[in-house]
Order: C-alpha cells, then structure tokens, then sequence
C-alpha cells in the first residue's frame, strides 16, 4: 500500500478522500437512512423506501469506494481512480447546478451546504489531478 500511495502522491491524496467520502455515505445511510435521507430531502413513502435509501445511497456509495481502491490497487497506480472520481464529482455538482435553477431547489437548506461543498470537493480533486500530471 505504501509503494501505491507514494506512485503519485497528489492523486493518492485525492482518491483517499473520494474513499473516505463514499464510505463514510456509506456508513451513514445504512445505519440511519431516514434521518439521513431527510436531511437531503428526500423522504421514504414506506419501509420498502428505506431500503432503497440504505441500497442506492449506501450500498452505491460503498461500491464506489470499494471499486475505486480495487482500481487503484489492480492497476498499481491511483491516477484511474482518481479520474473515476473525477468523472463522479463534476457531473454531481455540474447537474446540481444547471437543476438548481430549472427545479428552484436554491432555497433548500441542503442546496445551500451541498453547492459550496461540491465545489470545494471538484476544486480539491481537480488540484490533485493537475499536480499529478505535473510532478509525475
């Protein structure tokens, strides 16, 4: 693990946060997915609702996680991993953006965390990127 992290250390920097982000969702959703769901709002209509939210919110985002470390490490490098992210982060907070104006979701609590927060998580991701192609 130490020679993969040290193949290129700023996008071992940035798929270790994307690991940790989707497991912690992960963690999140399947031990509360009402509480949690809620505060997204989104609201289950029934129990087969809560599976859903503990399947697609938490099962989803264990999978990525998981996927993004067994990348890294069948390929022996971390820089797929980190374009997967890539991929994942910009088109969330590219969508979250164009919609937020289409559906007037500006006035919700969740938006107003989760614009700034995207944004700070691509910029993050995206210094990892462009100094993995310049230091290595």
């Amino acid at each position: 693990m130490k020679e993969l992290f040290f193949a290129n250390i700023p996008a071992s920097v940035g798929v270790i946060g994307l690991i940790a982000y989707f497991f912690g969702m992960a963690a999140v959703f399947i031990a509360s997915p009402v509480k949690n769901a809620e505060s997204f709002s989104i609201k289950p209509a029934d129990n087969a609702g809560i599976t859903e939210i503990r399947v697609y919110y938490g099962g989803i985002s264990f999978a990525l996680g998981a996927f993004l470390l067994f990348l890294a490490a069948a390929l022996k490098t971390p820089v797929y991993s980190l374009y997967g992210g890539l991929f994942f982060s910009t088109t969330v907070f590219v969508l979250r953006t164009v919609f937020l104006f289409k559906d007037k979701g500006w006035k919700c609590p969740y938006t107003r965390l989760a614009i700034p927060a995207e944004a700070f998580f691509c910029v993050a991701l995206w210094t990892c990127f462009i100094l993995s192609k310049a230091l290595y």
